[in-house]
């Protein structure tokens, strides 16, 4: 029994065995809380891992960016980054046959998803990434005549100014400092560029220990580079694109 036991070790070892009949325990390091979270990944609601791109994120359609979500970041995240590469069928190999589609840095460490039509199509909201639960969510302002009548659809031009004019000065009030940002990518733009030729898109987030000291508009190359030692953990979701 544990009496006998007690009799026969140290008092070290009895104070220890005597913590844990008592229900105490030992706080968990950092890394060990780390290890038992779920592991760092990265999905889509529109496609499953390895499955077809939606035609509505390609760049001869739509050309939307598609929604992404990710669980299991290290504890000790500042900050995402997002690459998108396409690899042609048929295309050479390597960074010859690479086309970027988007880039996306500075994700703040509180974001863990991009929702669908976030960027692309000449619209960006990545900027407020991090300003408010969704990114470009506008501020609720209620319009008394919809509540009262029914009048769906309908917004008083002076709601529609008030709600602008709210939306501004959060906008206004975020440090541009810690806003995300896009970079540039194959074909010159900044915003998402959907593929147009069969092959698999890859989407490759990292967790990084701090944020990168770079302006909007930067390329692959410098970002990767910005990058180094800062490098947490890194998951990648892919996509077939068809022809």
């Amino acid at each position: 029994g544990i009496n006998t036991e007690l009799g026969r070790t140290p008092m070290c070892s009895r104070v220890l065995l005597l913590a844990v009949v008592a229900g105490l325990s030992t706080p968990v390091l950092a890394a060990d809380a780390d290890k038992a979270k779920k592991p760092f990944m990265l999905k889509s609601a529109a496609f499953a891992n390895g499955s077809p791109l939606p035609v509505d994120h390609r760049g001869d359609e739509d050309d939307i960016s598609p929604q992404l979500s990710w669980e299991g970041a290290p504890n000790a995240t500042e900050s995402f980054v997002l690459i998108v590469d396409h690899a042609e069928e048929g295309g050479a190999g390597g960074a010859a046959g690479r086309q970027t589609h988007w880039i996306v840095y500075d994700i703040p460490s509180s974001v863990n998803e991009l929702r669908e039509e976030i960027s692309g199509a000449g619209t960006s909201d990545i900027g407020r990434l991090g300003m408010k639960e969704e990114a470009g969510q506008e501020p609720i302002v209620v319009d008394p005549m919809e509540s009262m009548m029914g009048m769906t659809g309908y917004e008083d031009p002076e709601i529609a100014q008030m709600r602008s004019m709210i939306s501004g000065v959060v906008d206004a009030s975020f440090d541009a400092g810690m806003r995300a940002k896009e970079g540039t990518h194959s074909e010159g733009g900044t915003q998402w560029r959907g593929p147009t030729k069969g092959g698999s898109l890859s989407f490759k987030l990292y967790a990084l220990n701090e944020r990168l000291t770079l302006p909007p508009g930067a390329k692959r190359d410098e970002v990767l580079a910005a990058m180094k030692g800062k490098v947490l953990a890194k998951t990648t979701l892919t996509a077939k694109v068809k022809d």
